[in-house]
């Protein structure tokens, strides 16, 4: 039952019914920018029309005055049916998750600090099974470092939350500008 009542919460979380979350929340910068790529799927019919089409050009209502100031600097010169496709993946990505390939992409990967420590304290257990016991103090270390490793995922975590939330709000404004310049292009409201 337990995984019916998850589905739901996520299907009303992708589906924006869930208005409970604060303005400061992640939850609430993927509220919208779920909602605002939802219309511009809703409004974008014919995707290829933004190609060839770029921030800033003539055509842009957004030059006369100063609404789209932060997405003129964040997309300058882009290619507005890329920012649509990105923009699109994304939010696929976001709601139902990234298929995992064999390609390696990004960063390469590293092994684990805590298996690394386990494996360590596995061989010094055995070592200290053959005969002398002699306090080294390596435990308090052991406790301070993963205390300092603790405090350094949480920065990790707070550090990467706010990055994504600010990338969301980006993007959203993003979205928001497509479909505006859609509306414009084609002579809509």
């Amino acid at each position: 039952m337990s995984v019916k009542i998850e589905r739901n919460s996520l299907r009303r979380i992708a589906r924006n019914d869930d208005t409970e979350f604060s303005h400061h929340s992640i939850l609430h910068a993927m509220e919208k920018f779920v909602k605002s790529v939802n219309t511009m799927d809703e409004t974008i019919l014919v995707p290829c029309r933004l190609m060839d089409l770029k921030v800033g050009d003539e055509y842009d209502p957004t030059t006369k005055d100063s609404s789209g100031h932060v997405v003129k600097e964040l997309l300058r010169s882009a290619d507005l049916y890329k920012v649509y496709t990105m923009i699109h993946d994304v939010k696929g990505d976001l709601v139902w998750g990234r298929e995992t390939n064999n390609k390696r992409q990004g960063h390469i990967r590293r092994p684990s600090t805590a298996s690394v420590a386990s494996s360590s304290s596995l061989t010094s257990d055995s070592e200290s099974d053959g005969g002398t016991e002699t306090d080294s103090g390596i435990e308090e270390v052991q406790e301070v470092n993963y205390s300092d490793r603790t405090a350094s995922v949480t920065t990790d975590f707070r550090m990467h939350l706010v990055g994504l939330t600010n990338s969301l709000k980006q993007m959203t404004e993003a979205a928001n500008y497509l479909t505006s310049r859609y509306q414009h292009d084609i002579g809509g409201p």
